[in-house]
């Protein structure tokens, strides 16, 4: 009974208050973010790429990124451009640069296999399992992540680089960052820039403030085979 119970009840609770509670909070916020990202950017693009590069994967773990898809898909058809979504365009790349470091690091030969893996899928702009399963449950490595991420989205702010079409994600949307009139230019190569700088530097403050998180092991609770009493292990740092 349990096996069908407990699911059963999960989703009776769970869809309601998502339809009717969570789903347009969440709207209603995302839409405010991505005001918010449009008044600070007609303000200071430099500001507004720190901010919104820096905060990017924290909004995309409440999915309340979502809310700039809509901007992005305004700006593209208005004007041909958008140059608010590409501001989150080198966090990818400091995810990538802080894992590739952590695994370097490690001694751990089940990080290092989790590891491999999850830094090559973030080259092409997927970094759920770098964050899930590496940066996020270490803590320092996924704020290290985001203050490499912050960096990369000033420097698009500052060169004005903005995306010129719907692409992939990852080195598969550099494309997209390609002024069809102009061609090579400033704001083109500004988006190198960034994103060459948010890997260095995501890869740099992890080889140095990281150092003592890469093997910390989240306590585990086990079970007991034969006194049945729950024994906590106490993390273990390098």
């Amino acid at each position: 009974m349990k096996t069908f119970l407990v699911p059963f009840f999960v989703l009776l609770i769970a869809v309601p208050v998502t339809l009717l509670a969570i789903g347009p909070v969440a709207t209603w916020a995302s839409t405010l973010i991505s005001h918010a990202c449009l008044t600070v950017y007609q303000f200071n693009p430099t500001i507004a790429g720190v901010l919104l590069g820096g905060c990017w994967q924290l909004l995309v773990m409440f999915g309340l990124h979502w809310g700039l898809v809509p901007l992005e898909m305004t700006n593209l058809s208005a004007q041909g451009f958008d140059p608010i979504l590409v501001l989150t365009f080198a966090a990818s790349f400091a995810q990538t640069g802080v894992c590739l470091a952590l695994t370097l690091q490690t001694k751990n030969q089940k990080t290092r296999s989790i590891g491999i893996p999850a830094v090559i899928s973030s080259i092409f702009g997927i970094t759920e399992p770098a964050i899930y399963g590496l940066s996020l449950p270490r803590k320092r490595p996924f704020m290290l992540s985001c203050i490499a991420a912050a960096a990369g989205g000033g420097i698009l702010g500052f060169f004005g680089s903005a995306a010129y079409m719907v692409s992939g994600l990852g080195i598969f949307g550099i494309p997209a960052m390609l002024n069809p009139k102009t061609g090579l230019a400033w704001d083109f190569y500004g988006v190198l820039i960034a994103i060459s700088v948010a890997f260095v530097l995501g890869f740099t403050l992890q080889y140095i403030f990281g150092r003592r998180f890469v093997d910390t092991v989240p306590e585990e609770t086990s079970v007991s085979p034969t006194t049945n009493e729950s024994t906590v292990q106490s993390p273990a740092v390098s």
